[in-house]
């Protein structure tokens, strides 16, 4: 008797503890992704080109070196430049704040011609010819991105950021109807503005990601400015561009991703 009862009371929690056991067996863990968390570094390439809205005012000096009222040429015109092959490398850090919820910050440097103008226009009010022309142009971007992951290896983002150009070579050049150059400036010109722009970053391992983004940067002006005689040595004028530029980039970018920093985190999507 005293057995059986035993045994009963045995039987009786075994039958309570086991399907709560069970449940817990056929629960899996919650998987564990890599976050976007970490130190990355990229290179690539894509296209980039300009947009240049050029100010031109030429004029006829008189004696004091005074512009004449009625000697007086304005004209403004638009210059797009043809799409150029350009890379980028760059760099950055990114912490997943929240759930699905990235922000983070970087630095590149695009490489390449992304002014690539070649411009000629004829001044009908003096007879003259003008040619702009740049060359070699690089730019440098310092950015921070905001995103979301809908899916754990898929993040979505915007940017905003300061960008220089750097080493930009201008040469203006005006000549007469015979061919003769009257006036030639080249430059070495620098400038910098805001950059905004978006984009999506695929990671399909741990470590290696593929970004592919669109940028548009507003940069200050410029100018390109001289006095130049004409081609009988009888008058002098003065020639006065300023340029306003925005420069649009696409670009592709391959990055290997460093993690770090609570580098795993359970999925949760």
């Amino acid at each position: 008797m005293r057995r059986t009862l035993i045994g009963l009371i045995a039987v009786t929690a075994l039958g309570s503890v086991s399907p709560a056991a069970f449940a817990a067996d056929m629960v899996p863990e919650p998987a564990q992704v890599a976050s976007w968390t970490g130190f990355y570094l990229g290179a690539g390439g894509g296209v980039g080109w300009a947009d240049l809205d050029i100010n031109h005012r030429r004029c006829l000096l008189d004696e004091n070196g005074d512009c004449f009222v009625d000697e007086d040429f304005h004209h403004d015109f638009n210059e797009n430049g043809d799409g150029n092959i350009i890379g980028i490398v760059q760099g950055g850090f990114d912490w997943e704040i929240a759930n699905a919820f990235v922000i983070g910050i970087g630095a590149d440097w695009t490489f390449g011609d992304v002014l690539n103008n070649d411009s000629k226009h004829n001044d009908d009010n003096f007879g003259f010819h003008d040619h702009f022309q740049t060359d070699g142009s690089s730019m440098v971007d310092a950015y921070g991105r905001a995103g979301f992951a809908p899916t754990p290896n898929l993040l979505v983002y915007g940017l905003v950021g300061w960008s220089w150009l750097v080493n930009a070579d201008t040469k203006f050049g005006v000549t007469d109807d015979n061919g003769d150059v009257l006036f030639h400036h080249d430059d070495n010109v620098s400038a910098n503005g805001l950059t905004f722009g978006g984009g999506v970053e695929w990671k399909f391992t741990d470590n290696l990601s593929v970004r592919g983004e669109y940028r548009f940067t507003n940069l200050d002006n410029f100018n390109s400015n001289g006095n130049f005689w004409d081609d009988c040595s009888c008058d002098n004028f003065r020639d006065r561009n300023d340029i306003n530029v925005d420069v649009q980039r696409v670009l592709f970018t391959l990055n290997w991703r460093f993690g770090g920093f609570g580098a795993t985190t359970a999925a949760a999507y």
